[in-house]
């Protein structure tokens, strides 16, 4: 059994992002310090748009510089870089210390198809240039990658063979998101040409879905709970405020949701679950996902003592090594 988790590494989206130290550089430390704990390798999301968009800001280059000595960091560890994609950074401003997010154009599909590809072009771009090994992988942001015509050309002509951005039955059609997986093929890996949703045996591109599961009512009952009886253990690490457009409180906490795998906060704790259902259904691999912004103490003990369990019979690869 393999497992691989990825992270993607950014600030948050909404009315505050919180600030670089707190969402990037110091969970991902501790990430970092757990995987060279337990022998494993981990795949980093980074998003570039952030990289584009610091530059043009003198008072940003003190922060710009830590995430990029931290990005060089992970590859020098022979940890994977992919591609992460949030093209709303096309409108942010940075005032005051403060980034501006506005999420009116947060999915590719926001723009015209020449714009896409500049996007797509000089965030690869971006990335690429700070790493040692070529970029392979991809995530949307947000999960938002429908239609994947606005992706193809360009991942062609870059290279970009892997993505890992759907799950299976996952779906929000609320704005600023647009993704609709309930018809994915549910298998741990496909390739697929023209459209994430149909396999294509032939085509150029391998998806690796995230690992989805399904959560009860009573496990959010529980995590917001938690965060109100010992805030100091489940608080998120990073201080910044989410962009909108998720599910309610008063849905979560009535309804069963089909969510990703995921290594954030109190979500890890479905992690052995999984490998159990994994191991049962004789899986080869899980894909998880997490976020170093939504890292907190408890999930990081957490983290940290599963695959001190697991190591010994669980490889903790990179999505490559998934290949």
């Amino acid at each position: 059994m393999k497992i691989a988790f990825t992270w993607d590494y950014e600030l948050f989206f909404g009315e505050k992002s919180g600030t670089v130290q707190n969402c990037m550089i110091k969970p991902t430390a501790d990430l970092l310090q757990i995987a060279e704990d337990n022998n494993a390798k981990f795949t980093f999301f980074p998003d570039a748009g952030y990289l584009v968009k610091a530059k043009q800001y003198e008072s940003a280059l003190p922060d710009l510089e830590l995430v990029i000595n931290q990005i060089k960091l992970w590859d020098a560890r022979g940890h994977e870089t992919g591609l992460h994609i949030h093209p709303h950074w096309e409108d942010v401003s940075y005032q005051n210390n403060e980034w501006i997010h506005n999420t009116d154009r947060y999915k590719i599909s926001d723009f015209d198809q020449s714009q896409a590809n500049s996007i797509i072009m000089n965030y690869f771009t971006e990335i690429q240039q700070l790493i040692s090994s070529p970029v392979r992988s991809f995530r949307a942001g947000g999960w938002c990658v429908q239609p994947f015509l606005n992706f193809r050309d360009a991942f062609v002509d870059l290279g970009i063979s892997i993505d890992s951005t759907a799950f299976y039955g996952g779906k929000n059609t609320k704005s600023p998101y647009y993704y609709d997986f309930i018809n994915v093929p549910n298998k741990t890996s496909y390739r697929f040409d023209k459209d994430i949703l149909i396999e294509n045996q032939n085509g150029l591109f391998l998806e690796l879905p995230i690992t989805s599961l399904r959560y009860s009512p009573l496990f959010f009952w529980r995590l917001f709970l938690l965060g109100r009886w010992d805030p100091f253990r489940h608080k998120p690490i990073g201080n910044g405020i989410p962009a909108q457009g998720g599910g309610s409180k008063k849905a979560l906490l009535s309804k069963y949701h089909t969510l990703c795998l995921s290594a954030d906060g109190y979500f890890i704790s479905q992690l052995e679950k999984a490998l159990k259902t994994a191991r049962k259904d004789k899986k080869s691999h899980l894909v998880v996902i997490g976020h170093p912004k939504a890292c907190t103490l408890y999930s990081l003990e957490k983290l940290n003592l599963f695959m001190s369990k697991f190591k010994e019979e669980v490889e903790f690869v990179s999505l490559n090594q998934l290949v």
